[in-house]
């Protein structure tokens, strides 16, 4: 009777260990450290994301376009930043005047080239060029090559300085929690669901160091880009063992170069985290970039 007693008790305390381990939770700003700094040691992933624009694009060929759609997914491997590769395919749909257009490319991202090819194209018939989605290959030096630098883009960091940013990153605490929401399953994962927000002046002190590190002074003004970001809404997942950011909702806006303020919608999802990226280059034959045969227009200026 005793020993049936002990063993009675003995079950009901392991149950209600159990049962704490359930419910167990964490101060929300000791979870918000561990996720920038399980971020700040992220070097390979998988991602899919949606953006939607509202109001007209005002970029290259999808000029006047309203309400610009994309859908988009890839993976990058960032394991050394001087072998920096990834992998994006995106669908970019919207409505122009003339009816709607839809371009679907995929591009593949290395040190020396970038690679990329048109996998669909759905433009309204009367434009004064043509498309073709051939699935044909081109390449074009990649942006972080001391010349012939076609898309304008700061150069990548260093390994020294990536480091430095990585660190820069795992001790900062930039956020705040707004608003929290009943925990979810996200890719089968547990994950926290809030809604939090930048401290603005943590995030300019952090955009300061950002821009000491990799020396791009002239191209950021760290207080007014934080007022921006500190303006946006952002809803995070994060993963309840890796801490992680497993998915992530950001409203935002942007002025366009016409000062014609434009909001945006941005939801994407994470995963892969511990899976090798392998990126290679495409098998097949590729061509030198050339947009006027790429729009299929005479060989004259572009205008």
């Amino acid at each position: 009777m005793i020993k049936n007693s002990l063993v009675a008790v003995g079950m009901f305390v392991l149950i209600l260990g159990l049962a704490g381990c359930g419910v167990k939770t964490e101060e929300p700003a000791l979870v918000l450290e561990k996720m920038t700094r399980a971020m700040s040691q992220v070097e390979q992933l998988e991602f899919t994301g949606d953006f939607q624009l509202t109001g007209k694009s005002n970029l290259a060929l999808l000029q006047g376009l309203n309400d610009l759609a994309v859908a988009g997914s890839g993976k990058i491997n960032l394991t050394d930043i001087k072998n920096l590769r990834y992998l994006l395919n995106v669908t970019i749909s919207g409505m122009g005047s003339d009816g709607k257009t839809e371009i679907g490319a995929e591009l593949r991202s290395f040190p020396d080239l970038n690679y990329f090819r048109l996998t669909r194209i759905a433009v309204p018939l009367g434009l004064p060029f043509s498309l073709s989605a051939d699935n044909k290959w081109y390449k074009i030096k990649s942006n972080n090559t001391d010349e012939g630098n076609i898309l304008g883009a700061t150069p990548l960091p260093t390994q020294d300085q990536a480091m430095q940013l990585r660190q820069l990153l795992a001790q900062s605490k930039l956020f705040n929690i707004v608003q929290k929401f009943p925990d979810e399953t996200v890719a089968g994962v547990r994950a926290y669901h809030w809604q939090i927000a930048f401290d603005q002046e943590a995030l300019r002190q952090f955009i300061e160091s950002w821009v000491n590190i990799v020396g791009i002074h002239d191209q950021i003004n760290p207080a007014n880009l934080s007022v921006m970001l500190s303006d946006y809404n952002y809803e995070v997942w994060i993963d309840k063992r890796g801490y992680r950011i497993v998915k992530a909702d950001v409203k935002g806006w942007y002025d366009s170069a016409d000062q014609q303020r434009l909001d945006f919608l941005v939801k994407v999802n994470l995963s892969g985290f511990n899976t090798r990226q392998d990126i290679s280059r495409p098998a097949n034959d590729t061509e030198e970039f050339d947009l006027r045969q790429l729009l299929g227009l005479p060989s004259s200026n572009l205008s």
